[in-house]
């Protein structure tokens, strides 16, 4: 029996929102030596701090998330995490110095933590019967993002600078 169309259509969704969320994870990996020439910084470790500091705040509000997530509508915890790490993302690619990327890195990592909770109990709820497959489904979109991610950020500030694919993304 197929899964009505709302389920498939949740699923596919969920994919290409988890590809983002990864995306998001290394986009900034092939951009490190650019970043710290264009903030003036001292070694390229104050870049690669950009990460670590986004997966912190990605990882810190994660149990706070599940909750939310069994307590609040999931489709609006997405749809209010990626808005927050896109406008995390979006400040980055102005920022006009070191602490002001620091803290849009945050931003975007503390919207990234919105993800796994929702859409995990959100695909186990739709698809009680094949939850494993529809779960690996949707991990589909993880790869897709850590394959894309820093290809695309590597290509494109090779035209256009670091902060276009940062603003793109």
């Amino acid at each position: 029996m197929k899964p009505p169309n709302h389920k498939v259509r949740t699923l596919w969704l969920c994919g290409a929102l988890h590809a983002f969320t990864h995306i998001y994870h290394v986009a900034l990996m092939p951009l490190y030596l650019p970043i710290q020439r264009d903030l003036k910084l001292a070694g390229v470790e104050q870049a690669t701090l950009l990460v670590t500091l986004m997966m912190i705040a990605y990882f810190v509000p994660s149990y706070g998330m599940g909750v939310l997530a069994d307590r609040l509508s999931r489709k609006k915890l997405l749809a209010t995490g990626l808005t927050i790490n896109g406008l995390g993302y979006m400040g980055l690619s102005f920022a006009p110095n070191y602490w002001w990327a620091l803290f849009c890195v945050v931003v975007a990592g503390f919207g990234g933590s919105f993800y796994h909770p929702a859409a995990t109990a959100m695909i186990a709820r739709l698809f009680p019967l094949g939850t494993g497959k529809a779960l690996g489904l949707s991990g589909i979109g993880a790869s897709v993002g850590f394959f894309i991610g820093p290809i695309y950020a590597g290509w494109r500030a090779e035209t256009a600078g670091w902060r276009a694919p940062v603003f793109e993304f």
